[in-house]
């Protein structure tokens, strides 16, 4: 069987593939990282494009532009660009109204994921799209409910959103003013009262080909602070890290930053790449394994996997928005268990075997946040 990196290499020789593979220098190649894409480095390289994306995302942003401010340096303080990409709350309005265009919402504050306690969950993290993925939501109409289910009524199997499209994931943890230098963080006013979070999680989703790339970044406190106080919303890194750009091959796990991102003395240097996932299974037929500990806190480490769970972002002709639950089971200690490697055929049947006519969201699972039309 091959693979999707063999079909890649083959098809950029014989030129019968549609990606547009970008060439570029080792270390430059997505400066802006907001709507460029590269299956071959996604593919081939991805420990180190995971950081190009890192280090690109995280520069501080022209607010008025909503792209890098090529005035400041990575680690210099302001909004990074992922911030200025529109938020999940501004793209999926009540009644199924249009959002706004990408021009008038860049950078708008008053649309934003915070906090609601010590931490971030799955009810308040913060998710920001990128301007080709929230194009194509808003131009065709994606933020309706109403509208997925006339495209799976029509008989549509998949969405396809443009090569380019990102969207990313934030977790935050409450911080102290002795943390601030090694941290990305925001003050949030409540009732009168400052509180200041800290970025404790960043996930990356980058369109570069079909089955888009995962890369998921934590800060090194997750592993040896966090557990200890919040150990109902942190596991510690439970799953080994695997980084080759920061790592030698024969200690993948050292938990080091990569050099050649300009991360040395800023607040950057204080996260780690977990990983990153470019297939289902490995080339032994093993799934693959890619897990949050903060963004998956409260789920079974060893069954998460990225791209397995955005494959159950589908739709049906009517009913409920996430159709097919992303856990089956727990384990031993009562943790949610997710879906590795390849999913079962018999999730997307009826009861009487019949395909149900879903269609595909493309792996964006912030589609099941479109509501429903005011009729």
């Amino acid at each position: 069987m091959i693979s999707i990196k063999e079909i890649v290499k083959i098809s950029s020789i014989l030129s019968v593939f549609t990606v547009n593979i970008v060439i570029a220098d080792e270390v430059s190649t997505l400066r802006a990282s907001t709507s460029a894409y590269n299956a071959n480095k996604a593919l081939n390289h991805s420990d180190h494009y995971a950081w190009q994306l890192f280090s690109g995302l995280n520069k501080p942003a022209n607010l008025a532009r909503c792209n890098p401010d090529r005035n400041k340096m990575l680690g210099d303080s302001g909004l990074t660009v992922w911030e200025t990409w529109q938020t999940r709350e501004e793209t999926f309005l009540q009644g199924a109204e249009k959002p706004p265009t990408w021009k008038k919402g860049c950078a708008n504050e008053d649309f934003y994921s915070f906090p609601e306690g010590n931490y971030s969950n799955f009810d308040d993290e913060a998710v920001r799209i990128n301007k080709k993925a929230y194009k194509f939501i808003r131009n065709n109409d994606l933020y309706s409910l109403d509208e997925q289910e006339r495209l799976a009524q029509s008989g549509i199997k998949d969405i396809d959103f443009p090569l380019g499209s990102k969207t990313v994931k934030a977790g935050w943890v409450k911080i102290d003013e002795a943390d601030k230098p090694f941290y990305h963080w925001m003050e949030i006013e409540r009732n009168g009262e400052l509180f200041t979070y800290g970025l404790s999680a960043l996930h990356i989703a980058s369109k570069d080909y079909p089955t888009w790339f995962w890369a998921t970044f934590e800060h090194i406190d997750n592993n040896t602070r966090w557990n200890h106080v919040y150990p109902e919303g942190f596991q510690g890194w439970v799953i080994p890290s695997k980084d080759s750009a920061a790592c030698s091959n024969s200690d993948l796990s050292c938990n080091a930053i990569p050099a050649g991102y300009g991360l040395e003395g800023t607040k950057w240097e204080n996260y780690r790449l977990r990983g990153t996932q470019t297939e289902i299974v490995d080339n032994r037929g093993t799934p693959t394994v890619l897990v949050n500990s903060h963004l998956e806190g409260v789920l079974d480490q060893a069954s998460m996997s990225c791209v397995t769970c955005h494959a159950l972002a589908v739709k049906g002709p009517n009913g409920p928005s996430m159709p097919i639950p992303i856990t089956h089971g727990v384990n031993n200690e009562g943790l949610g268990m997710g879906h590795i490697g390849a999913l079962d055929p018999e999730l997307f049947l009826d009861l009487n075997k019949n395909p149900i006519p879903y269609v595909g969201l493309d792996y964006v699972w912030t589609l099941r946040n479109a509501k429903r039309e005011n009729n």
